[in-house]
């Protein structure tokens, strides 16, 4: 979430769930918060983004799968 309280979808690949968080955290200006979505990505829509471990990713338009 924005300072101005807007969402924002950002994906990691992370170790852990907690993992992601912090490589978001980090990614994003300070001030910032980040929590997991509610869903999750499908093995599919993960092979399609191809994340390498300790990456991270704002999304910024729809990505058809």
């Amino acid at each position: 979430m924005t300072d101005d309280r807007v969402n924002r979808l950002w994906v990691a690949a992370g170790a852990s769930p907690e993992d992601a968080v912090g490589l978001v955290l980090n990614a994003i200006p300070e001030g910032w918060s980040a929590s997991l979505a509610q869903a999750q990505l499908t093995l599919a829509e993960m092979e399609k983004l191809d994340l390498k471990q300790g990456e991270v990713y704002e999304i910024t338009r729809t990505i058809r799968m």
